[in-house]
This record gives structure tokens, sequence and C-alpha cells, in this order.
């Protein structure tokens, strides 16, 4: 596929293997991407959100290098992380582990002397590949929809490539969410602006 869309001159179509009447999805060079907002939505369901505040508020130097030694140490793989000077929320994959409640159990006790660890369980991770030069809109638009579907955010992270922005929500609004919100983005948007 890449050296059909680096020539320039051709794009690839992906097709739905299960959907074979589908219009699949056209990959190319020929769309300004300067205007698009998301180009794609993403779900993962049945994470786990570690929350780990600091034990004393302010001035906790090394605090972070202390909380992730200690992911490292159990072996434990994040996935989206948000963090300020004295608190850290993460999520973390359960297939990835072998064992996620021991691992946790342990995580709880060595980080318990400078932090109180809560987690939990079943919760989805929608990701929006985007234009992050429209940040403002896109959650405009991201927060507008879920607000109007009773949908509440647990989490919100911005990842460092500049081509994401991810939101934690209850697993059992994953789904409903994405559809929402690939309503709101893919469809009422481009019939607002004749695309």
């Amino acid at each position: 596929m890449q050296p059909a869309i680096r020539s320039g001159k051709m794009g690839v179509r992906v097709k739905n293997s299960y959907n074979r009447n589908a219009p699949g999805t056209m990959i190319s060079n020929a769309r300004n991407m300067d205007d698009v907002l998301v180009t794609s939505i993403v779900l993962k369901n049945q994470v786990t959100l570690v929350d780990i505040i600091s034990l004393r508020m302010m001035g906790q130097y090394g605090f972070l290098a202390t909380v992730f030694d200690a992911f490292g140490k159990h072996k434990l793989s994040v996935d989206v992380v948000a963090t300020s000077e004295v608190s850290v929320s993460v999520t973390l994959d359960p297939r990835k582990s072998d064992n996620l409640d021991l691992e946790l159990s342990m995580l709880k006790v060595d980080l318990g002397k400078i932090a109180r660890v809560t987690s939990r369980n079943d919760l989805s991770i929608i990701s929006l590949i985007c234009n992050v030069q429209k940040t403002s809109k896109i959650l405009q638009h991201t927060f507008e929809v879920l607000n109007d579907s009773g949908i509440n955010v647990v989490m919100m992270s911005q990842g460092a490539s500049k081509t994401n922005i991810s939101l934690v929500v209850e697993g059992r609004d994953g789904q409903r969410a994405v559809q929402a919100l690939h309503e709101k983005l893919f469809i009422r948007l481009k019939e607002a602006e004749g695309l």
C-alpha cells in the first residue's frame, strides 16, 4: 500500500471482507487534511483505570519517577496517561497481564507509602485520531455529543505525538459514545459543510 500512496498517483481502497457491498475507505493524498477535524475513532474496551494521588500536596519531586518505576517493576504496561504534579491517572489493558489483580495489589502496596491508589475496571478508551491543531473545535463537538448522550468522561489525555485525543468512559457507554461521535463528526458535520 505504501508505494501506491507515496507515488501520489493512485489511491488504495480498503474494503470490509465481512461487508463487501460497503464502499470502504479510500486512502490517497488527494485530500487537503488541513480542514479535517477527525480521521478515525477507535474504541478499546475492558480497560482498567488506576488513579494515584500523592499523600503530599506540593513539591513532590521524584513522584512521577517513583510511580512509573513501580509500574515497570510489576511489568504493568500503561496505555493512556494524564498527570499533574501530585497525581497520575493511567489505563491498563488486562489482556496484557497474566494476573492484573495480583499485580495491582502489589503496586498498591509499593505506592501506598507515598500515594493513595485506587482502580476501576470495565472502562473504555475512545481515541479520536485527529488534527490536534483544531483541538478546541474537536473537543467542543465531542463534549456536546457526550453531554447530549448522557455520557461522562472519566479521564482525558492528548498524546505527545499530537495526533490523538483519548477519552475514558464507562464500559457500558463506549459503543454508544463512538456511534454518537461518528454521527456528529463524520456525517452531520460533513452534511453541514456540504461535503
